[in-house]
């Protein structure tokens, strides 16, 4: 395994990546048609332009010349947060690389990037029924701070809890 900051070039395989982890990983939580019709073309071109822009930044893994997961980070976006914390914004693994310590590795590699740019604290949002994902949170330090909130996704109601940590390196 290999990590690099991504490129426009990576675009379609990170949102490959992208549309083939949710059907995988929420296929309980949502319904079958929203996640068939979600489109790694147009997620594609949505991930181009925000790597041309440069924000989040993204770290690839590359398995055997794959593109094999990915994570989107920077500063944290909530208003509440002050400005020495981070934000994991999303982390993806394809579903045929769990537990191989993709996901582990690519969250240290931003960490230690983050860290290095001076921030102590790290925060993202999970769905709170996203039992896995939760669990590999919790594994890597991950804590709920008490912040929650409701979104939609594909005309169901979900919630989000914020999780935090200290950035330790």
């Amino acid at each position: 395994m290999h990590i690099r900051l991504a490129t426009a070039d990576d675009a379609d395989g990170i949102a490959t990546v992208h549309v083939a982890a949710w059907r995988a990983a929420y296929e309980a939580l949502l319904p079958v048609a929203y996640l068939a019709r979600l489109d790694p073309h147009s997620r594609a071109e949505k991930w181009r332009s925000a790597l041309l822009a440069g924000a989040p930044r993204v770290l690839v893994a590359i398995v055997n010349d794959a593109i094999a997961g990915w994570v989107a980070f920077g500063p944290a976006r909530d208003a509440d947060l002050d400005a020495r914390c981070a934000e994991i914004e999303a982390i993806y693994v394809a579903s045929a690389c769990w537990n191989r310590g993709i996901g582990t590795a690519l969250m240290t590699a931003a960490c230690e990037m983050l860290h290095v740019e001076g921030y102590a604290h790290i925060a993202l949002w999970v769905l709170n029924d996203n039992a896995a994902a939760c669990a590999f949170y919790a594994r890597r330090g991950f804590a709920r701070d008490g912040f929650a909130r409701n979104i939609e996704i594909g005309g169901v109601s979900l919630m989000e809890v914020r999780l935090t940590r200290d950035i330790v390196i």
